[in-house]
C-alpha cells in the first residue's frame, strides 16, 4: 500500500507544476481562480529581520512535509509556514510508529501523528525545494517579484537530540543553504528548463535566496521538565543564534479551565485526564522560563516570541483512529488557545505571540487586530475546500488595513472571554457514521472533497468523456500516505485512496496494492486491475471500451505528464498477464 510518504525530485515537480498550469489552469489541483491574486502590501509586516506579506499560513502539521503542499498554500495567499517538527527519531523508525488513519477533522481536529514522517534529511530537501519553488512561482505566476514569506523550521523533542549532529546540522544547513546538495540541484534544473517558463527568466535565478529560515520553534512532549525546557531554548539562542518561538502547551490553562471552557460550548464528549494537565510545564515556571529567555535573546541580539498552543491531549474514545490518546485541534481549541495568549499577555505585555487553534474566518480579525501574529492555520486546511478556505481568512485580515504594531490587551481580554461562550465554536456534532457505497466511477456527478481535504494532493480531477459525472477521480499511488482524511470526508462513506482509479509509478506499487488502476509498460500499452481481474491493454485499441479503459485513455490524452514514466516488464512478468 501508500501508507509511507515519498518525495519527489525538484524537477519532477517543477514539471508538474508548469504543465498542470499551461494546460490545465491549475496547478496541484488548485484552480486558478482560487489563486489569491489580489497583491496588495496592507497588512505586510517585518518579522524577524524577514519580510512578510501576508501573516498567515499553514501550521505544522501534515500539510507541510511536501514540496507539493507548500506550493498549494502558497497559491492561495499563505505567506508563513511552519513545516512540520524534526527530532532524532525519524524516516523509517517514525513510520512505525505511526498508526493509520491519523487523521480526525470532521468536526473537531484529531490526529496522532508526531513528528515528520520523512528522515531529517529528507525533510531538510523539501523544506530548501519549496523555498525555491515559491520564489520560481511568485514571479511566473505575477503573485510576487521578491521573496514574501517565511519559513519557521520546528526542531523537538529533548535537548540531546537537538545536540546531536543530524539536527544541528539540519538547522545550520536551513539557515543557509548554498553549500548543500539540493539547493545546488534546484539551481542547475531552473537553469536546464529555462526555456519552459513565460515569466521568470535567467537573471531572476540569481535573486533566489539560499537562505531559507532564521526561526525556529521548539516543540516538546507533553510532560517536558522545565529545566529541559529552558535548556533547550536557551541552547538555541545563545549557540546556533537563531530566533527562536517557544510553543506552549495548552495545558498551560489548566485541567477546570479547560474542561468549563469544553462543557460550556457543548464538548462533554471530549473526555481529559487531569494527569495530563498535572504533569505537564505549569503556569508559574512558564513564566520563570519566558522571562530568562526574554534576556537570553536579548543578550544575544535574537528574537524570542511565543508560539500557541500545541494541540490538546485527549482520551481517544472516537475509535475511529487507533491507540488510547489522541490530539485535539480545531473549533475547541481556539478558546483554550486565545485564553492561553490572554494569560501570557498580561503577565508580559509586550512579548510577541504567534497563534494557531482554531483559527477561521469568524475569528482571524478579531486574533489579528489583538495584536497576535502570524497567524497558522492546521484543521481548517484539512477540511472541505482546503486550502481554498485561506482566501476567506485573508481577505478578513486585509480589513485590518495594517499589521498590528504590538498587543492591544483591552482587545485581547474581551476576545479571550467572549470566545468561552462564542456561539461559532459550540459543539455541532460529526453526524453519523455513513455506509460505505462508494463507487470507483461517477460516485458523485459533482464532489471533489476527495481532492479538496488530501494534504498531499493525491487525487485528482479528471474529466472523462462518456461518463455521466462532471470528472473522475484518479490517484496518485506515490502521493499518498493513506491518512485517512479524504475518507472522513467522503459522502458516500467510502475511501477514495483505495477505491478509486490508481495510477501507478512502477510495478511494486503496483503489486503492493489491490486498488482498481493503471500501470504504464510501454508508449501506449498499460497494465490494468478492474475488478480483481488483471490484463494489458493497448490504448485505442478497440471501440468498446470498459470505464477503466476510458479513463486511461484521457488520462494518456490530457495528464500525461503523470504517467510519463515507462516501467517495463520482463517477458517472465508480461506472462502473468497476458
Amino acid at each position: 500500500m501508500s501508507e509511507v510518504m515519498k518525495t519527489m525530485s525538484f524537477e519532477r515537480i517543477l514539471e508538474l507544476a508548469l504543465q498542470d498550469y499551461y494546460t490545465k489552469g491549475k496547478i496541484f489541483e488548485v484552480e486558478e481562480k482560487d489563486f489569491h491574486k489580489d497583491i496588495d502590501n496592507s497588512i505586510e509586516m517585518e518579522f524577524c529581520g524577514e519580510y512578510l506579506r501576508y501573516p498567515v499560513g499553514p501550521a505544522a502539521g501534515p500539510h507541510t512535509q511536501l514540496t507539493q503542499n507548500f506550493l498549494a498554500a502558497y497559491l492561495t495567499g499563505c505567506r508563513y509556514f511552519e513545516p512540520k517538527t524534526v527530532q532524532i527519531v525519524d524516516g523509517k523508525q517514525m513510520q512505525e510508529m505511526i498508526a493509520r488513519p491519523c487523521i480526525d477533522v470532521k468536526n473537531v481536529g484529531y490526529n496522532v501523528e508526531w513528528s515528520t514522517e520523512l528522515t531529517v534529511e529528507e525533510a531538510k530537501e523539501e523544506y530548501i525545494k519549496a523555498s525555491v519553488l515559491m520564489q520560481v512561482m511568485g514571479i511566473e505566476l505575477g503573485l510576487s517579484d521578491v521573496k514574501d514569506f517565511i519559513l519557521n523550521i520546528s526542531v523537538g523533542y529533548d535537548l540531546e537530540g537537538i545536540q546531536s549532529k543530524k539536527i544541528s546540522d539540519f538547522i545550520d544547513d536551513l539557515k543557509d543553504a548554498k553549500d548543500t546538495e539540493i539547493f545546488k540541484e534546484c539551481i542547475e534544473v531552473l537553469k536546464k528548463n529555462i526555456n519552459k517558463f513565460k515569466r521568470f527568466k535567467l537573471e531572476d535565478i540569481d535573486k533566489i535566496t539560499s537562505k531559507i529560515t532564521n526561526i525556529v520553534t521548539l516543540s516538546t512532549m507533553h510532560g517536558c521538565k522545565a529545566s529541559e525546557i529552558l535548556n533547550i531554548a536557551s541552547h538555541l539562542i545563545s549557540n546556533k543564534k537563531i530566533n527562536t518561538l517557544l510553543k506552549c502547551n495548552s495545558t498551560l490553562l489548566g485541567y477546570d479551565a479547560v474542561r468549563e471552557i469544553l462543557d460550556n460550548l457543548g464538548y462533554s464528549d471530549i473526555e481529559l485526564k487531569r494527569e495530563d494537565f498535572d504533569h505537564d510545564l505549569q503556569f508559574d515556571m512558564a513564566k520563570e522560563i519566558i522571562a530568562k529567555l526574554l534576556e537570553t535573546a536579548k543578550e544575544n541580539n535574537v528574537k524570542f516570541a511565543v508560539k500557541l498552543t500545541n494541540t490538546l491531549p485527549v482520551v481517544n474514545t472516537r475509535n475511529v483512529m487507533p491507540g488510547e490518546a489522541m490530539y485535539m485541534s480545531g473549533k475547541p481549541l481556539y478558546p483554550i488557545a486565545i485564553n492561553v495568549a490572554k494569560k501570557i499577555a498580561n503577565e508580559f505585555n509586550d512579548i510577541t505571540i504567534s497563534m494557531s487553534g482554531g483559527i477561521d474566518k469568524n475569528n482571524v480579525l478579531d486574533v489579528f487586530n489583538a495584536g497576535i501574529a502570524p497567524i497558522t492555520i492546521s484543521t481548517l486546511f484539512l477540511q472541505p475546500k482546503g486550502y481554498t478556505n485561506n482566501n476567506a481568512v485573508l481577505n478578513e485580515m486585509k480589513k485590518a488595513g495594517q499589521a498590528p504594531k504590538g498587543l492591544n490587551l483591552e482587545a485581547l481580554n474581551a476576545l479571550a472571554d467572549k470566545a468561552k461562550n462564542d456561539a461559532n465554536y459550540k459543539n455541532k456534532g460529526n453526524g453519523k457514521v455513513l455506509e460505505d457505497k462508494l463507487e470507483t466511477f461517477d460516485c458523485l456527478k459533482s464532489c471533489g472533497i476527495c481532492v479538496d481535504v488530501c494534504p498531499n494532493r493525491a487525487n485528482m480531477r479528471v474529466v472523462v468523456e462518456g461518463l455521466t459525472a462532471n470528472y473522475q477521480i484518479a490517484h496518485v499511488e506515490n502521493m499518498c500516505n493513506e491518512c485517512g482524511n479524504c475518507h472522513m470526508f467522503c459522502p458516500r462513506g467510502g475511501f477514495p485512496y483505495l477505491k478509486k482509479t490508481t495510477i501507478y509509478k512502477n510495478l511494486e506499487e503496483y503489486k503492493d496494492s489491490k486498488n482498481t488502476g493503471l500501470l504504464r509498460i510501454g508508449e501506449d500499452k498499460f497494465l490494468l486491475r478492474e475488478d480483481g481481474r488483471e490484463y494489458i491493454y493497448t490504448a485505442n485499441s478497440k471501440e468498446d471500451k470498459s470505464k477503466l479503459e476510458m479513463t486511461v485513455e484521457t488520462i494518456l490524452k490530457d495528464y500525461p505528464y503523470y504517467i510519463d514514466n515507462i516501467d517495463v516488464l520482463s517477458e517472465e512478468e508480461l506472462k502473468n498477464y497476458v
